[in-house]
């Protein structure tokens, strides 16, 4: 069986300047010393690599593997499962003489985590026990690996060239991606307390880092999800029975940003004069808040208009206008002391206004 080897003592020629400084999701340097380029020369010449890759595409190291993009020098199976795959540029990290991975699950503030894997969870970084590294996907006991120089291949656990081992070890991620921005029904938004309307809305959220598992979302009280499309694009429901509810977003298994939504407010009643003198005229406005609107749209209109006494019985009930904005009521003859004028608009809040008739 042929085999492909990558020595490593032709891989330094240790480039500071190919790749600048490199950094964890977390933010800790990698050592420089860990940073490497192919040489296009030996076993990485581009007649090896092609090789290589026929071998692999004709199922000579696995009948599962499948290529997903041809060979590249421009990084290794670590780069891929750690850098790469969470936005980070194109690198080659040498782990066994310079630990090169190490920043990334140890030390100060690493980015990933030992876990276990239950065969479908997608994104963990999988240590092999040899020297490889790959990420899991969540087809069933599929890997995603870079094959040295060579291609990008999915593969079962162990499909891979020998001398790469078996995996020995899955880490999660530990690590926030940045919220660069978010829509609202498709109008930006900052801060996470949101006014808005009952009914369906739509959120997208654009992040700097891959999330890995895509955000997740979860409701809370009063909002109910009704599709998660992924890649950032959720579909939900705001619909009480309180006045708020709200998003949790987490990255990475973990809630990191939360969206609270309030309902928007009924309308501001204005009565005036206020005392009235007996018999008087009593005005009454709708003042709508610029915010107060149903799910169409419209303004939230008065549809009822009671006058209640001290102990809230019932004394006049008052229509209003077509427009519910405005009504003018005539008290009748013989009332006097203090009275409530109670609203009640098209969205079933109500307002009460103390009223004092001299």
């Amino acid at each position: 069986m042929k085999q492909f080897i990558v020595y490593l003592s032709l891989i330094a020629m240790m480039n500071q300047g190919a790749y600048g400084q490199v950094n964890t999701p977390n933010g800790v340097a990698v050592p420089v010393s860990a940073l490497f380029v192919y040489p296009n020369a030996g076993s990485t010449s581009n007649p090896q690599l092609q090789s290589l890759q026929n071998d692999i595409q004709n199922g000579f190291y696995g009948a599962s593997c499948v290529i997903l993009a041809n060979y590249s020098r421009q990084y290794n199976c670590h780069g891929y499962a750690w850098h790469v795959s969470t936005g980070g540029n194109q690198i080659c990290i040498d782990q066994p003489m310079h630990s090169g991975v190490t920043p990334y699950i140890a030390g100060v503030n690493p980015s990933y985590f030992q876990t276990n894997y239950n065969g479908t969870q997608g994104k963990l970084r999988v240590r092999y026990s040899g020297d490889h590294s790959a990420v899991t996907t969540y087809e069933a006991g599929k890997y995603i690996s870079k094959f040295g120089p060579g291609p990008l291949v999915k593969h079962n656990a162990n499909d891979v060239i020998p001398g790469y081992g078996t995996p020995a070890s899955y880490w999660a991620c530990n690590y926030a991606p940045p919220l660069t921005s978010v829509y609202l029904d498709g109008k930006l938004i900052s801060g996470s307390f949101q006014t808005t309307t009952w009914g369906a809305h739509n959120m997208q959220i654009f992040a700097g880092l891959d999330p890995d598992s895509g955000p997740v979302f979860s409701s809370t009280a009063g909002s109910t999800i009704i599709n998660n499309q992924g890649l950032g694009v959720v579909n939900f429901t705001f619909s009480g029975p309180s006045n708020n509810g709200g998003l949790s977003i987490a990255y990475c298994g973990a809630p990191r940003y939360s969206f609270t939504f309030f309902k928007l407010n009924g309308a501001k009643m204005q009565v005036y004069p206020n005392p009235v003198q007996d018999e008087g005229v009593i005005s009454v406005s709708a003042e709508v808040d610029i915010r107060a609107v149903n799910l169409d749209n419209a303004a939230n209109k008065m549809v009822k208009l009671n006058l209640l006494d001290e102990q809230q019985r019932i004394v006049e009930n008052y229509l209003p206008d077509a427009e519910g904005n405005m009504t003018a009521i005539k008290l009748k003859a013989g009332l006097k002391g203090t009275y409530f004028l109670k609203a009640t608009f098209a969205d079933g809040t109500v307002e009460t206004k103390r009223v004092l008739v001299e």
